[in-house]
């Protein structure tokens, strides 16, 4: 069916027909072959898209064709009608689209599909398992979703049975479509063509993020990717983020960048901060460090550092609150005042079985709120972390 004067275009189903406005997955397409004057000249092995305000605009079709002849790079605008299993073309000749993609080209399936990209919605890694696209009134082919649901693995392979089969039994899947807005490609690996990356896009995007949450983005990411997207921040960014990263994960950072750069990200911490991120390092790496940070800063984080070899013994008290899990809440309430005279700890209960081993904590705060009749077992923190008396500072 040929395009409308009105700028749309319909798509024809077998038998029937129907306008696009409805999203239609890139797979899809992949499976189509392509037809001019009813007679099939190849299959579409790829899109080339461009990067709009809004969602990327596809420009191009790849096709493939059989008998070693050269791939065809077909504009969208040559496109007259979109069928259930085929395309069909409008081409003066062939000969004048043979012609390879450009080395700046944005390529869906070779970019993009299975690689793994930034959900900034719920500020995850995740894996592009396909893509809606859609008609908009000025005909013009975009891609408004990505698609993260493992259905989209069935559909690809043309089972498209069991996605059926899945959807209509109710089956839930652990991932949903998000609009492309909310999608920022990652750096390539060393070696991989560029293929659309914009390192200013993913630096503007990852500045709105909490620390914590791009902590866990990062903790998500490949090694090179980690140190390509670290590298970009800017230094206060880059300071907080690394406090709310693992330590092997802090160790592999650091030890990738310039000695004037980890320390001014670390200059940016405070001396505690700083110290217990260094306390992960060698000393050797430790030395070189301090030496070319602020005096009066290196001073403070080389005390803490000697420190964190002392026995934590050192640091600890018997004069805690210890009740027994049974305890009612409304008496401990009624006799807290004698429970905590003398006591150096007095915002933590310490709950403990009959012989004095830990089992919860419970926060003053928490026993206040709770219900007079319930016992201390009711409402005790039982995720509890512990030491050793062997344990050190560090």
């Amino acid at each position: 069916m040929q395009k409308s004067t009105g700028g749309t275009m319909n798509i024809e189903g077998e038998p029937e027909s129907r306008q696009i406005n409805v999203p239609m997955f890139f797979s899809e397409f992949l499976a189509k072959k392509v037809t001019q004057n009813g007679k099939k000249i190849g299959r579409i092995s790829d899109l080339i898209i461009i990067e709009t305000i809004g969602c990327p605009e596809v420009t191009h079709f790849i096709i493939t064709r059989s008998f070693g002849k050269s791939s065809l790079l077909v504009p969208w605008e040559k496109v007259l009608s979109i069928h259930k299993s085929s395309i069909e073309i409008s081409l003066e000749s062939l000969t004048n689209y043979e012609k390879d993609p450009g080395e700046g080209d944005i390529r869906l399936k070779k970019y993009i599909l299975n690689k793994k990209v930034i959900d900034l919605e719920d500020h995850e890694i995740k894996v592009v398992y396909d893509l809606n696209l859609i008609v908009n009134m000025f005909n013009k082919l975009l891609i408004f979703e990505v698609d993260f649901s493992r259905l989209s693995l069935f559909r690809r392979a043309g089972l498209f049975w069991i996605v059926k089969a899945l959807q209509g039994g109710g089956a839930d899947d652990d991932t949903t479509s998000i609009p492309w807005i909310y999608v920022q490609l990652l750096p390539p690996a060393p070696g991989e063509e560029k293929g659309g990356f914009n390192i200013k896009t993913l630096k503007e995007k990852l500045s709105h993020m909490h620390p914590v949450d791009l902590a866990e983005i990062i903790e998500d990411m490949d090694q090179d990717q980690r140190a390509a997207v670290f590298s970009e921040l800017d230094t206060s960014t880059a300071s907080e983020t690394l406090e709310e990263i693992t330590p092997p994960i802090q160790r592999e950072l650091v030890s990738g960048l310039t000695r004037e750069r980890a320390v001014a990200i670390i200059n940016e911490m405070t001396p505690g901060q700083a110290a217990d991120i260094l306390s992960g390092f060698p000393f050797s790496e430790v030395k070189d460090i301090l030496e070319v940070m602020t005096a009066e800063k290196a001073k403070k984080v080389r005390s803490i550092l000697e420190r964190s070899e002392e026995n934590i013994l050192n640091y600890t008290t018997t004069k805690f609150i210890m009740l027994s899990p049974d305890a009612q809440v409304g008496e401990v309430q009624d006799d807290y005042p004698r429970l905590a005279k003398d006591k150096d700890v007095i915002m933590y209960l310490y709950i403990v079985d009959d012989s004095d081993i830990l089992r919860g904590i419970i926060d003053i705060k928490e026993l206040l709120q709770a219900d007079d009749d319930a016992n201390l077992l009711d409402i005790m923190v039982y995720d509890i972390i512990t030491l050793t008396t062997d344990s050190t500072l560090k």
